[in-house]
């Protein structure tokens, strides 16, 4: 099935140290309508210090792996990713950095589905 996907540009806030997690719904451009991501697979949401990084070297932090899923039924088009409580997550210096989400379509294709500016604000509980 062909559909049309662009990359959309947000920009995100999120208080630091937080666990909730970001959700994106992937909708086809025509249609509005979610995408079936049946058979997708690999979700990454990648955190940078520079906005066009050439490298891993300006990575904060990365959510994949079990932190990043595509909740069942399929068909409505989540995606989420849920920020590590480690030290590797969402527990950095507030600043505003960039990030970007990808994912593999069903044919392998990677397809970068949303970018934009990451402001982590400070939050108030030390726990």
């Amino acid at each position: 099935m062909a559909f049309s996907l662009e990359t959309a540009v947000v920009d995100l806030t999120y208080k630091r140290g937080d666990s909730k997690p970001i959700v994106f719904i992937l909708k086809d451009k025509s249609t509005k309508l979610p995408l079936d991501l049946t058979g997708y697979t690999l979700p990454v949401f990648s955190v940078h210090s520079t906005k066009d990084p050439v490298d891993i070297t300006t990575e904060i932090f990365k959510i994949d792996g079990a932190g990043a899923t595509i909740p069942v039924p399929v068909t409505d088009g989540k995606i989420q990713f849920i920020p590590a409580e480690d030290g590797t997550g969402s527990d950095q210096t507030p600043e505003t950095y960039f990030f970007d989400a990808q994912v593999l379509d069903a044919s392998g294709n990677k397809c970068t589905f949303v970018e934009g500016q990451f402001k982590l604000t400070q939050d108030k509980a030390k726990d």
